[in-house]
């Protein structure tokens, strides 16, 4: 896989530990490390700036998801190959980097060697996934009648406000988290309840809860 050396390649993680380990796993291989980030405001700011080859992302950034990051970074620089490596493997989450347009999605349950696989496939223009995905994910793309296909509607602030609720955050923690009002979360419960064929805010939470947890 000598064919990445050279390759420019943006870390975002918050553990500095993991951070340093993909680091000096990428170098070894010749990978460049043209910048890294531990925030999401960091990653917006400081990727478009390095126009890497690839960028590297964990979703889960101090208690925020990465999607609204992952969707700006993807219209900014569309020649940015994106990694997600993540401990997430729900389908929520993977259908939803998918629909973003990451390039590969591995998880932090696949062994570590498995992101330089990741990153020799992208690099030949192919679009990879770790062999956790991997399993299942075609099964769970084709069975159609599931909860999982309907997320395929949703919006990414959708996708964020639903993951807050199967996080068990309450209405107005919600609102907070995303700047906005409680009535405004309102409006979106309902909007997800018809996407999701549901009508109580119960089966909500528990759709939300379901989607964040299945494997």
């Amino acid at each position: 896989m000598n064919d990445i050396a050279n390759l420019t390649v943006f870390l975002v993680e918050d553990h500095p530990v993991m951070r340093l380990g993909l680091k000096m796993m990428l170098e070894e291989k010749g990978v460049i490390i043209c910048g890294e980030a531990s925030s999401i405001i960091e990653a917006v700011n400081l990727i478009p700036a390095s126009v890497p080859d690839m960028a590297i992302f964990d979703l889960s950034l101090n208690g925020e998801n990465a999607f609204a990051a992952l969707e700006q970074i993807r219209k900014l620089l569309p020649k940015t190959s994106l990694i997600v490596y993540s401990m997430h493997d729900a389908p929520l989450f993977v259908e939803t980097a998918l629909q973003i347009g990451v390039n590969a999605y591995v998880t932090k349950a696949d062994p570590v060697e498995t992101i330089i696989e990741a990153v020799h496939a992208v690099s030949l223009g192919k679009r990879f996934m770790g062999p956790t995905i991997s399993k299942t994910f075609e099964e769970r793309l084709a069975d159609t009648s599931s909860s999982f296909a309907k997320i395929k509607e949703l919006s990414t602030r959708e996708i964020e406000i639903l993951t807050s609720l199967g996080q068990g955050l309450t209405r107005r923690e919600i609102a907070e988290k995303h700047c906005l009002s409680v009535r405004t979360i309102d409006t979106y419960f309902s909007r997800l309840k018809q996407k999701l064929g549901v009508t109580q805010n119960c089966e909500l939470i528990r759709e939300a809860i379901r989607v964040n947890n299945c494997s």
